[in-house]
């Protein structure tokens, strides 16, 4: 029974010691051995249905994503050939929205995509000893890949870089949100709430 290795770009057949597609010349050195029986079995476990793997690419110096066989970079021409493929983070990766307290000593990473925050609600551990939070004091939400807060408290409000919010806001890396009160003078309330957006890590 012939042997041989199937290119993974142009699917075409080529000699068992073969290391680059005598056809398009992608790159068959991680390529295995096979033959029509052992080919057969593959086709027939592809056709079940698999968890969703992370996508690889060669990632060029210029910056270039490509195809994880690629010998040459698609955008500047350079040899990649040598550039061990890696899962694409932009891709797999979904971004964390924290917020971390002022002094550093509490975090809340967002779980959900629709969370109430309050003395009574999520972050009622670190909130309950702050009596200008309310109990339901704020929500905040995740729409497209975008973190936004939206008041509910009707007393002492809630504050984006120190300014009061009256509608749905967008809050962005490195925003400070007040929950029950502001900074006046470069002072804080002791009794409210202040936090620091942070989108992938608390650092």
């Amino acid at each position: 029974m012939n042997k041989y290795k199937i290119c993974p770009e142009c699917h075409e057949k080529n000699e068992p010691f073969m290391i680059e597609c005598a056809f398009c010349e992608a790159d068959l050195t991680g390529v295995k051995i096979t033959d029509e029986e052992t080919e057969k079995m593959t086709q027939a476990n592809a056709a079940a249905p698999a968890e969703p793997s992370a996508k690889l690419i060669r990632l060029c110096d210029c910056g270039a994503k490509n195809a994880p066989n690629a010998r040459k970079c698609s955008a500047c021409g350079e040899d990649i050939s040598d550039v061990t493929p890696s899962p694409d983070i932009e891709e797999t990766e979904a971004a964390s929205f924290i917020l971390s307290s002022l002094d550093g000593q509490y975090a809340y990473t967002l779980t959900s995509d629709v969370v109430t925050i309050g003395r009574e609600s999520v972050m009622g551990e670190y909130l309950n000893s702050k009596s200008y939070v309310s109990r339901s004091h704020a929500k905040l939400s995740l729409e497209d890949g975008e973190l936004w807060i939206e008041n509910l408290s009707g007393t002492n409000y809630t504050y984006v870089n120190n300014k009061r919010i009256t509608e749905k806001t967008k809050l962005t890396d490195g925003d400070e949100v007040g929950l029950g009160g502001m900074s006046i003078n470069g002072n804080r309330q002791e009794q409210a709430a202040y936090f620091l957006v942070r989108i992938g890590s608390c650092t």
